[in-house]
């Protein structure tokens, strides 16, 4: 079943659980069916968020597998209990359980086989795991089918105890409980990602292929709201990709490995220094891009292991030497550096003084002071100074300056 037809097919699932479906503390109904089409879909959205929300705040795996756990003999639930890490002790080999029981590693494989069928054909099992099929549907419907498998985890446990024996009873419940239901999918384009195993995500790769292409287009990261923009003017986008929801949409570019966000959330493509960057160079253009004015190396340093890239930190030695080697950036101030993309020039007061006057012909003092005000944080006797030097500069008739290498007349 494609990815589009998810949402109508989750109804239909939900619907035949009207009448079989149970919370922790017993049984009740979830839904009532109502004779108007409209009101009922009305309705029934309303209560799919509030009943996940509600299976949310009490979702605690590892009670959900502890009363799994009872319902086989001591030896299976101890078995299953090493194996998969489901108590305090992390997960043992099957050698190591076996050497305990004084048997084969085969006879422990078969018992964790046997363990686990047994659970799998259990009503009383099948009763536990009915509300966490239900959320774990609830949660892909709202994500376009998939869920990146880091992601799913944090959705499932934003209640529940952070430890690695919640970590491990989750990862025991889709894996081996829900198996049949929901399945775990990594290739050489994706990261790992869960998806349910009745619908196929035929528009995955035209989406993702999609958005790299406007991407490229675009060439530098961007908010979501102007990636999603620029998607929807693709081919795919306006053709055979055009119903894709919103959420669907983003769902996919999470998780491409060709695409990821950077510390400001903006989209981009992995290969751009912009998105995720490598060098010491990376770090800096994105924090003063960010930043959007001159900054001193100081701050700049300070701002990088602030936003956390990555686990290396910076050394103020190591940022103002990148600063002076570097042609992208222009000193502007006594240890202030700017982008050369922002119009910014090379050079000392003098060099940028000579410019200005090639640029605008002759000036007087006032005008070149604001001018260069603008390109350097200097005090005006600086610029004052600059003007003295009479190998690069010429005062005219009128009071106005040239460059001295100019042609110019006394009185133009």
């Amino acid at each position: 079943m494609a990815v589009d037809n998810y949402s109508h097919h989750f109804r239909m699932f939900l619907d035949r659980l009207t009448t079989k479906c149970y919370s922790s503390n017993g049984h009740f109904p979830l839904f009532v069916v109502m004779s108007d089409q409209n009101s009922h879909e009305s309705i029934l959205d309303r209560v799919i968020h509030s009943q996940q929300v509600d299976t949310l705040e009490h979702f605690n795996p590892a009670e959900i597998v502890s009363q799994l756990l009872k319902l086989l003999s001591q030896k299976e639930a101890d078995v299953l209990r090493r194996r998969f890490g489901l108590g305090r002790e992390p997960a043992e080999t099957l050698e190591t359980i076996g050497a305990s029981f004084q048997v084969t590693r085969e006879r422990v494989r078969q018992i964790q086989r046997l363990a686990v069928q047994h659970l799998k054909t259990s009503e009383e099992a099948k009763r536990l795991l009915r509300s966490v099929d239900i959320l774990l549907q609830s949660l892909f419907e709202e994500h376009g089918g998939l869920l990146l498998e880091n992601e799913l985890i944090t959705a499932l446990h934003q209640h529940a105890p952070s430890d690695q024996q919640t970590s491990s009873a989750t990862m025991f419940l889709l894996e081996e409980m829900l198996s049949d239901k929901f399945e775990r999918v990594s290739t050489n384009r994706y990261k790992t990602y869960w998806k349910p195993t009745f619908i196929t995500v035929d528009a995955l790769d035209s989406s993702v292929t999609a958005a790299e292409e406007a991407l490229e287009k675009i060439g530098r990261p961007v908010q979501g709201s102007e990636l999603l923009a620029a998607w929807r003017q693709t081919t795919f986008g306006q053709g055979a990709g055009s119903q894709l929801r919103e959420e669907d949409i983003f769902s996919y570019m999470a998780v491409a490995k060709s695409i990821d966000r950077n510390p400001f959330g903006e989209f981009g493509l992995r290969t751009w220094g912009s998105v995720v960057p490598k060098r010491m160079n990376d770090k800096i253009l994105m924090v003063l891009r960010r930043h959007g004015k001159p900054m001193h190396f100081l701050q700049i340093t300070e701002k990088i292991n602030e936003i956390g890239f990555d686990h290396r930190q910076a050394y103020p030695p190591t940022v103002h030497n990148e600063l002076i080697l570097n042609k992208e950036y222009v000193l502007v101030g006594r240890g202030v550096y700017a982008l050369r993309e922002w119009g910014y020039k090379p050079g000392v007061v003098a060099d940028v003084i000579v410019e200005l006057l090639k640029e605008q012909g002759p000036m007087d003092r006032d005008a070149i002071v604001s001018a260069v005000m603008q390109q350097r944080m200097v005090k005006k006797n600086t610029v004052h100074l600059a003007l003295t030097n009479k190998q690069r500069f010429q005062k005219l008739s009128d009071g106005r300056y040239a460059a001295a290498e100019m042609n110019t007349n006394t009185n133009t």
